[in-house]
């Protein structure tokens, strides 16, 4: 082999590390896991206290305020606030009354039998019972083990749900 294919053969190579070099940087791009941006102004946020008072941020340390931020529970403005823990405090209690009148039961999704929840349609503003036997549907709402329940269910909060959730 010649100088000048060696130098051509050496070249190549370079060439088909630098390829390797970036797909590895690549890979290793897309492999970061996604991270929360903390906002430079957290003194001027706001959080919920025990009480269900809303209080601002300022008090607190900055090491404080980005947990308060990276837990959900820092907002910009009270009105923000208020409405977390308004939507909190009705999941909590819909969430309740599921777990008393479904009596210990609960979703068994290895079971084909169906488990109903409530739907809402925003085109025309009504509540429907919606049913699903394997894939559960990422809803807030709790789930009911049967049809009636749901329906009353519906009867009972559909107002309130509208209210706060929707």
């Amino acid at each position: 082999m010649t100088n000048e294919e060696l130098e051509q053969k050496v070249k190549r190579l370079e060439e088909q590390l630098t390829e390797i070099r970036i797909e590895m940087l690549e890979r290793k791009a897309e492999s970061i896991p996604y991270q929360v941006k903390i906002p430079s102004d957290l003194e001027n946020y706001y959080t919920i206290d025990i009480d269900g008072s809303i209080e601002g941020l300022y008090r607190y340390t900055n090491e404080i305020r980005v947990l308060f931020y990276l837990r959900g529970l820092a907002f910009k403005t009270k009105t923000e606030a208020e409405q977390h823990l308004k939507k909190s405090m009705l999941l909590f209690k819909l969430h309740k009354w599921a777990e008393e009148h479904n009596g210990g039961w609960f979703p068994d999704w290895q079971k084909g039998r169906p488990k109903y929840f409530a739907m809402f349609n925003k085109l025309t503003g009504d509540f429907s019972v919606g049913a699903d036997c394997y894939c559960g549907v990422f809803t807030k709402l709790p789930y009911l083990k049967s049809d009636e329940l749901a329906e009353q269910f519906i009867e009972e909060f559909g107002d309130e749900i509208k209210e706060v959730l929707c």
